[in-house]
């Protein structure tokens, strides 16, 4: 019983950069949450508490009279008010969402990838983006549970495609030594095969799934029926 010819190469070297997308892939718009409550510049401290409390999120969005985000509140602000650590601007009962939130608001297109919301919200130090319309509407919003929800998703339809490949009738693998895990877009295979060249066979098909990022090789075989000097 022999490791693969494959294993021990780069974990990227079986990715194919032609066909495979990046890891977050989906539109952004098949994951933010909707609708997305908002309040407007004038809502008091009690219309954003309990607009805050019923929407379940950290951030309340604060849109203009055309529904465009323009800043947002976070829990914490409120918190701040209400302790009076906002007492400079007044007590709770005369804070407007106005007052209270960060401008600009920082967004993400409802068209754009779930990858391209992650690079947006980690270079903008945020957790959570509103997401908006073609014209420029608060459509949804997205949380880091809305993010994580998706990356996770992306990398166990990645898994469940390579272990159909390796469990294909006349794949040469033995199903009870399968193992595959997958974390960010990149494959461990491991496995014992009956050719050496099902392992190799298994590992060229594996590398075209599509949103494979890397993939490592611990397959092993028990026979070795590729020609010495052609490994």
């Amino acid at each position: 019983m022999n490791h693969s010819m494959l294993d021990g190469m780069p974990s990227g070297s079986f990715a194919d950069p032609g066909t495979a997308r990046a890891v977050g892939g989906a539109p952004v718009r098949d994951w933010m949450t909707r609708p997305a409550i908002a309040v407007v510049p004038t809502s008091d401290f009690a219309t954003m508490v309990t607009v805050i409390t019923a929407s379940r999120r950290g951030v309340l969005p604060v849109v203009s009279p055309d529904g465009a985000p323009i800043g947002v509140v976070a829990a914490s602000d409120l918190l701040a008010a209400y302790t009076g650590e906002e007492s400079a601007r007044g007590g709770p009962a005369e804070v407007t969402a106005g007052d209270l939130m960060t401008t600009p608001a920082v967004t993400v297109a409802q068209d754009r990838t779930v990858g391209e919301a992650v690079r947006i919200a980690r270079r903008a130090s945020v957790h959570h983006l509103p997401v908006v319309d073609s014209d420029g509407r608060l459509a949804g919003i997205l949380s880091p549970h809305d993010l994580l929800d998706s990356l996770r998703t992306d990398d166990e339809a990645i898994r469940t495609e390579v272990l159909a490949l390796a469990l294909t009738p006349g794949s040469g693998v033995a199903p009870s030594s399968l193992r595959v895990r997958c974390e960010r877009g990149r494959v461990v295979l491991a496995g014992r095969t009956r050719l050496r060249a099902d392992a190799a066979a298994l590992c060229l098909r594996v590398a075209a799934v599509d949103g494979l990022v890397g993939l490592t090789d611990h397959l092993r075989w028990d026979i070795d029926d590729v020609p010495a000097g052609t490994a």
